[in-house]
């Protein structure tokens, strides 16, 4: 069987996987891209990419949880994995994947095999956002080119939340909405289990949010770096030269210029925060709204991870972004910049950060229409989210 074979090259110490795990448009896709100098190669979504290569939900002899498919994805890791080993005594193979694939079952099998885990998420309003603008795309057959332009995707909104995806992709159940969310809870679950499984074993756990990645680059990595116990000594390469590490080491069972990934495979450098970004919740229709907050306690869940080595102090939420000399993560995402200092609120409260709370919720940022607005107004409700999950966990 592939499964085994897989497992007896990593147990026998001839591979070790770094396995990357996400939602969609959370960013992995980037950060594999990043990561991909700690490994001698690298395998973009071998599951969901041979499930769909091999006909899907049409395809014969289907299992009920894709058992079939599961065997051939570990013997595509396996196979590279021996092609590599004719060249050198270890290989190291980086994996990334959605956690849309993944049932319960699947899961229990496939985080027996990878020694080190990666989770990288994103704030709910802009992957929302990613996720409404793809799949606005998908429905109004942009090619891409509906994906860069939110005010359309936003007019088209009210639409694309509720839209029936079977009848885009015959693979997926459920809506815009409820599909992004099950996505959500898969990726909590998975989480959930695989610290569970964790005690007393050498495997390595991380989480990454790709704010914090794009916040502070050299920070953010040189952490997530350390968390999974990898040691590397120059973090400062891991910006440079992604174009030529994306054509070079990522192997797709897919074509490699889809919509998807086409932004990613194509960056040259990490993108850093800019004004304007950070989008308020009452920008979206009421149902996705409310999406959105009944994501933010599972995102908040994973922000305050102790795996999360990346997780700013509450100084550096003061400090400049990468590349600017005045901009501060307050300035550009108030929702993000609240929750991190909520954080630190609850572990010390000091003069201080009463007063970075403050200057967060009383401050004003700049939308993308150029207008400036109150971070209260904009973000008022998804503070107010914020506030629930710690009185609930106090």
């Amino acid at each position: 069987m592939s499964e085994a074979r897989l497992e007896q090259l990593v147990s026998e110490g001839k591979a070790t996987i770094l396995y990357i795990h996400g939602t969609a448009r959370s960013g992995s896709t980037i950060t594999e891209v990043i990561f991909a100098q700690l490994a001698d190669g690298v395998i973009h979504q071998p599951f969901v990419g041979l499930h769909d290569k091999l006909g899907g939900l049409l395809r014969q002899n289907k299992l009920l949880f894709d058992a079939d498919i599961y065997e051939a994805g570990c013997g595509l890791i396996a196979d590279k994995i021996e092609e590599m080993l004719q060249q050198k005594s270890h290989v190291t193979i980086l994996v990334k994947e959605v956690s849309c694939f993944f049932n319960q079952q699947i899961w229990c099998q496939w985080i027996q095999i990878p020694k080190k885990f990666l989770f990288i998420i994103r704030e709910p309003h802009l992957q929302y956002l990613s996720w409404l603008s793809y799949m606005a795309d998908l429905m109004f057959k942009g090619n891409g080119l509906l994906m860069g332009n939110p005010a359309l995707v936003m007019e088209k909104a009210q639409v694309t939340e509720v839209v029936k995806l079977q009848s885009l992709k015959p693979a997926w159940s459920g809506t815009t909405i409820s599909y992004n969310f099950q996505q959500w809870q898969r990726l909590i679950h998975d989480w959930n289990v695989l610290r569970s499984t964790m005690t007393g074993s050498s495997k390595k756990l991380a989480v990454l949010d790709l704010i914090e990645l794009r916040k502070n680059p050299e920070y953010a990595i040189a952490k997530t770096i350390e968390q999974l116990g990898f040691e590397v000594d120059n973090v400062k390469e891991f910006g440079r030269d992604l174009l030529a590490q994306s054509q070079e080491k990522i192997f797709d069972p897919r074509d490699s210029n889809r919509i998807q990934v086409r932004k990613a495979r194509n960056s040259n450098e990490i993108q850093p925060l800019v004004l304007g970004e950070a989008i308020e919740p009452h920008a979206f229709p009421l149902q996705s709204r409310e999406h959105i907050w009944k994501l933010i306690p599972i995102y908040l869940d994973l922000l305050y991870a102790p795996e999360n080595m990346a997780m700013p102090s509450w100084q550096q939420l003061e400090q400049t972004v990468a590349g600017s000399e005045s901009l501060k993560l307050g300035d550009i995402h108030p929702f993000v910049a609240y929750a991190i200092a909520i954080f630190h609120k609850q572990k010390k409260l000091t003069p201080e950060i009463n007063s970075l709370l403050d200057s967060i919720v009383n401050g004003k940022t700049k939308t993308a229409l150029g207008e400036e607005k109150l971070n209260s107004e904009l973000f008022g409700d998804s503070f107010a989210v914020v506030d629930a999950y710690w009185q609930q966990a106090n």
